[in-house]
């Protein structure tokens, strides 16, 4: 018997393998699918490299985070390539790694949005909430592998429905853990002294990073149909298509949400920096610059001359003190604030 020509399992009612033949649509669509958002995923990767060294000077840790998982996306890949690959001892050996990668991917790209958020809020309860979605993101993943190599290792004979709801277990956590993150930063920026529109700007950004959501929802249907369907080497194959999509998204969007410096520079108009426009007063060229403080009086303010003669400051005796009070209106314009606990929100993002 040839393996490399044999179904695993019999074709679905109305099917026919066809082992001779080259690549399908779906394998070529596969390759597609992964190479258009790889590519886009180095671009963005890449800018983000070039703001690291060129505009920020530093590297941080969500950049390393984000390269590891760059290159786990392509082991994942080549994996995935080797699964659909018509030689047989490739495509056995390449199962276990195939499934490890992608449940370690999404893991990683968390962990660098994660450390983003850490230092957006000083706050103790905000941080305690970031680390404690960051441990339950690594203790599910650990999970899932431990099992995946163990009792559902996908070498091993009679382990396809163990695989399926390891497969339902990570889709559903992904999506959960792609929920909180999105909802972490949202109490912080609605405490920000920012207009609106910049309010839903920033919090856009933060929360592209889990707009990889979209894919594990998409995805989800697939999985569900794992145990259902006849051809389940077919519905495996759209899911792997889906996941290359979830995990390169997830880079570029991870790579996008740190890219204010960028945009402020290169694109201003988009800039997510608050105006500053200076207060502004009418006075007359005599009107002592450093006696004038504004407060928050309603526009109102007023200063005390009192008189000089001959270079004494003390009026002349047997006089009375003489004292000019002159009140003026103050066009101002007010600039926004920071409170203290919401500077490293605009730190972090520039």
């Amino acid at each position: 018997m040839d393996l490399d020509t044999t179904p695993g399992i019999p074709p679905p009612d109305g099917q026919e393998s066809h082992f001779h033949e080259p690549y399908n649509s779906l394998q070529i669509g596969t390759v597609i699918a992964f190479g258009i958002t790889y590519l886009i995923a180095t671009v963005f990767l890449a800018l983000r490299y070039f703001q690291a060294f060129k505009l920020t000077k530093k590297i941080e840790i969500d950049l390393i985070t984000i390269t590891i998982s760059y290159g786990v996306a392509l082991v994942y890949f080549v994996t995935v390539v080797n699964c659909k690959s018509p030689v047989t001892i490739f495509r056995v050996k390449g199962l276990l790694i195939n499934t490890l990668t992608y449940l370690i991917c999404p893991c990683i790209t968390k962990m660098a949005i994660l450390s983003v958020l850490f230092q957006i809020n000083p706050a103790k309860i905000y941080r305690c909430l970031v680390v404690a979605v960051a441990l339950a993101i690594f203790a599910y993943t650990l999970t899932l592998c431990i099992i995946t190599g163990g009792p559902c290792n996908p070498l091993h004979a009679g382990t396809t429905a163990c695989l399926e709801n390891v497969a339902l277990s990570q889709a559903v956590l992904n999506i959960a853990s792609d929920l909180a993150v999105i909802a972490i930063p949202i109490p912080t920026i609605h405490r920000l002294h920012f207009s609106e529109k910049q309010k839903v700007t920033v919090g856009c950004l933060l929360t592209l990073g889990s707009s990889v959501v979209i894919c594990s929802i998409a995805r989800l249907p697939y999985v569900l149909l794992l145990g259902k369907t006849a051809d389940t080497t077919y519905t495996e194959a759209i899911l792997g298509v889906w996941s290359l999509v979830e995990v390169n998204l997830g880079i570029i969007c991870a790579c996008a949400m740190r890219f204010k410096r960028l945009i402020s520079i290169y694109l201003p108009r988009l800039s997510l920096s608050p105006s500053h426009t200076p207060r502004t007063a009418k006075l007359t060229e005599d009107t002592p610059m450093n006696r004038f403080q504004p407060k928050n009086t309603g526009g109102q303010h007023s200063y005390r001359l009192h008189s000089i003669h001959d270079g004494n400051p003390n009026p002349l005796a047997g006089t009375k003190d003489i004292s000019v009070h002159r009140s003026f209106k103050v066009d101002e314009e007010r600039t926004y604030l920071y409170r203290r606990d919401n500077d490293s929100t605009d730190k972090i993002l520039a």
